[in-house]
């Protein structure tokens, strides 16, 4: 029998923190809880499955050095007639396509 050096490997993953503010906004923001999406110019507003316009959620820029998506403007929305984001449709436990946006 063969024994074997095992050391435990400890990975460190970056974490940011997200503070949302209490003040009300006097303009849109890049970042925010609600409000109105910066969205690019080739963008339409999301609608959901049913046909409605979503309602923005939430929205921020992502730091630059964070990995992949860094750089990037990340843009939440909702249905606020199919708010099921806490029981998503699943096919073989992935999200289905039109669950991705």
């Amino acid at each position: 029998m063969v024994e074997h050096d095992v050391r435990k490997v400890r990975v460190v993953l970056p974490a940011h923190v997200v503070e949302v503010g209490t003040e009300p906004l006097d303009r849109p923001m890049r970042n925010s809880v609600g409000g109105w999406p910066f969205l690019d110019d080739a963008q339409e507003w999301p609608e959901c499955f049913c046909g409605e316009r979503m309602a923005l959620f939430f929205q921020l820029d992502i730091p630059p050095d964070v990995e992949i998506f860094g750089g990037d403007h990340l843009l939440v929305f909702h249905c606020r007639a199919h708010n099921d984001a806490s029981e998503p449709e699943s096919a073989n436990g992935r999200l289905v396509p039109r669950a991705i946006a």
